[in-house]
């Protein structure tokens, strides 16, 4: 009897454990990126908004990345960088092939980064200011 209150008490441990290290491992911010998308047909004027998840210091235990960030232009474009070193201040990513497509600075809050919107070449460059999660409720 001792020997299942014990196992039902580490598995209540272990549960736990689980879902601290699942909730609470990123720190999430969202940034609002007006630039310019330049390729070589020219360039024009672009908003692009930026999810950044900085993960914390375990999850170095089983990833090589320190951060994920989701690039998204409203209607037409989203993606996913899940390869990401931070260093110093500036995160530098990469794609799934570990091929560098730009850094976001966050001293600065600028972002330079390449994305494949119309062409494989076009480059986007702007200064990013944070922005609030907001709830609806009802």
């Amino acid at each position: 009897m001792k020997l299942l209150k014990y196992l039902g008490a580490l598995a209540v441990t272990v549960l736990l454990l689980f879902v601290f290290v699942a909730n609470f491992s990123a720190v999430e911010s969202r940034f609002q990126c007006p630039g310019e998308l330049s390729s070589k047909n020219g360039s024009y004027p672009l908003t692009v908004y930026l999810k950044l998840e900085e993960y914390r210091w375990w999850v170095g235990l089983w990833s090589e990345s320190d951060a994920a960030i989701h690039v998204e232009i409203p209607n037409t474009y989203v993606d996913y960088f899940g390869n990401v070193k931070k260093v110093g201040d500036q995160y530098q990513i990469r794609d799934s092939a570990k091929s560098p497509k730009g850094n976001f600075s966050a001293l600065s809050k600028t972002l330079a980064i390449q994305l494949p919107v119309k062409l494989k070449t076009d480059f986007f460059d702007g200064t990013c200011k944070k922005v609030e999660k907001c709830c609806l409720i009802g």
